[in-house]
C-alpha cells in the first residue's frame, strides 16, 4: 500500500507545502529554488550536475544531497555540508540513510526522501523546533528539497538545503 503525501508528512513537526512555498520563504529558499527551475529548462527535473557548487555556493555549508536507487539502500547521502556536519555532530557522506545513528533524524530523513518521490515535487518545510540535535538542543528549520533526474523524469538525487535557526518571518 503506497502512503500519501499527507500521511508521509504527518510526523514532521511543522508546516509543509509540496510544488509551492509556504507564506514567507527565506530569500536564499527562493533563490535555490530558481536555480533548480531554470536549470530543468523544458525537463520536469533538472540533472544534479545542473546545481554544483557555484550555484550552491552561497548556502553550500547547508547542503545535503541524497542519491536515490531503486535498489537497497534505497537512499544514500552523498554530501553533507560543513554547518549540516557540525549540527549532527559527524559526517554521515557516503552512508546509506537507514544507517543514520540517531533514530529521529534517520526517520525524518527517510520519510523526506520518500514525500519527494510520492509528490514528484519540491517540499518546502518550516519549523520553530523540527531539529533534535546530539546536544539536546532544538533548532527552528526552513528547508528545501529539490528532486532531480538525469533522464528529467525519473528522480535519482534529492538536494536539499536547510536553514538552522530563527525562521525568517
Amino acid at each position: 500500500m503506497t502512503q500519501s503525501l499527507a500521511e508521509i508528512m504527518s510526523a514532521f513537526p511543522g508546516r509543509w507545502a509540496g510544488g509551492a512555498f509556504l507564506p514567507d520563504p527565506h530569500p536564499q529558499i527562493v533563490r535555490i529554488h530558481d536555480l533548480w527551475r531554470a536549470a530543468a529548462t523544458d525537463r520536469r527535473f533538472p540533472p544534479a550536475g545542473a546545481l554544483g557548487p557555484a550555484e550552491l555556493k552561497p548556502v553550500l555549508p547547508d547542503v545535503h544531497i541524497y542519491t536515490v536507487s531503486p535498489e537497497p539502500p534505497r537512499y544514500r547521502v552523498r554530501l553533507i555540508g560543513t554547518r549540516m556536519t557540525e549540527h549532527i555532530g559527524r559526517n554521515l557522506a557516503g552512508k546509506p540513510v537507514e544507517e543514520i545513528p540517531l533514530d529521529a533524524l534517520r526517520q525524518v530523513i527517510g520519510g523526506l526522501l520518500n514525500a519527494v518521490e510520492v509528490s514528484g515535487a519540491f517540499l518546502h518545510l518550516m519549523a520553530p523546533r523540527a531539529i533534535a540535535l546530539p546536544n539536546g538542543d532544538h533548532k527552528a528549520l526552513e528547508s528545501i528539497w529539490l528532486p532531480c533526474a538525469e533522464d528529467g523524469e525519473t528522480i535519482d538525487r534529492v538536494i536539499a538545503v536547510s536553514l538552522l535557526g530563527a525562521l525568517h518571518t
